[in-house]
């Protein structure tokens, strides 16, 4: 049996493997004395050979875990020949597992094209296995459903307005989500994880203010805007995490200009935070902006987002040219 994990969100792909193994141990191999773990890097054909020719100790089968062969191997002829062995043994006794993270699937021409093509042909090989599985990198919304059933797995409780603030703050990255989980359940100590724990702990992957961004559009100053988007950009922020981001915070004008024009201006901003349930750090900065928007224009902007949200996960326009539009047409 080949089973082949791969994919830019090693950090699922990682969970994957540790239950392969753990259910390995627990259902054929109690002592664990036939799970063994190569480093695909710096593997040569005879260890490989060796690997999975040998016979299993006092079990069924043997588990041989290969990590980054495809992905950090530089051997100029290991590829070809671990293909030719896997094409030539029937591992009747031997589990395979492959790891590897993100790869080039389409490698570029290049002096190593050679070297390219054979890993190639051995990528092709274990995709097409039957056990092959891809973890690409969650969507907004799955990675909110994730740290959400994370947060109860670890006997946790978050509100609504939290899980979508600590979603926003980091992204994708489910291995600093995953620290931030822990951090979180642990300061909360059986409380419900609200927003002013998130903002206390969880720094955002995204450096500049986001609020920079929005108080430049509020005043037209689309220099300002543009210069903040393409730093961003250039530093290497993935454009739907500072997409949502920006998305959070015009929900976050449009309920207080709402609540503005149905009930006035004289709030408390105690008050106010909670009634809208917005962290008062937050607030605070909200009500520095809200007045250099009218409300026609914050809805206005606000569907335009939703719309280059739509554009960039459905189309292959350049998200900076979007954001461009946003600032230009604001």
């Amino acid at each position: 049996m080949i089973i082949f994990l791969h994919g830019p969100d090693t950090f699922r792909s990682r969970q994957k493997l540790t239950e392969i193994k753990e259910k390995f141990i627990r259902e054929v191999d109690k002592s664990a004395l036939n799970v063994e773990t190569l480093d695909g890097q710096n593997l040569d054909t005879k260890e490989f050979q060796r690997a999975i020719t040998a016979q299993p100790f006092l079990a069924t089968k043997r588990l041989i875990i290969i990590e980054n062969l495809i992905g950090k191997n530089k051997g100029q002829k290991i590829q070809k020949e671990i293909l030719e062995i896997l094409n030539q043994n029937n591992l009747d006794s031997t589990v395979l597992l492959f790891w590897e993270g993100e790869l080039n699937k389409k490698p570029k021409k290049s002096r190593a094209k050679t070297t390219a093509r054979r890993s190639q042909l051995l990528f092709d090989k274990l995709i097409a296995e039957k056990f092959a599985q891809e973890f690409s990198l969650l969507k907004p919304d799955q990675v909110k459903s994730w740290a959400g059933e994370e947060i109860k797995k670890r006997g946790g409780q978050i509100d609504f307005n939290a899980l979508e603030l600590l979603a926003n703050l980091v992204g994708d990255d489910l291995w600093q989500l995953n620290s931030e989980i822990d951090k979180l359940v642990a300061l909360a100590n059986q409380r419900k994880i609200d927003q002013a724990m998130v903002k206390l702990l969880v720094k955002s992957k995204i450096n500049d203010d986001v609020f920079g961004l929005t108080d430049a559009l509020g005043q037209k100053n689309q220099a300002k805007a543009l210069k903040i988007i393409n730093d961003q950009i250039k530093k290497g922020a993935d454009p739907l995490e500072l997409l949502s981001l920006i998305i959070w915070q015009f929900r976050n004008l449009l309920l207080v200009k709402s609540f503005m024009v149905e009930n006035g201006s004289g709030y408390p901003d105690q008050r106010l935070a909670y009634q809208l349930k917005i962290h008062p750090f937050v607030l605070k900065k909200i009500l520095g902006q809200v007045n250099r928007y009218d409300y026609q224009n914050l809805k206005n902007n606000y569907q335009k987002l939703l719309k280059i949200d739509y554009q960039i996960k459905t189309s292959q326009i350049n998200p900076e040219v979007l954001f461009d539009l946003l600032v230009v047409e604001n």
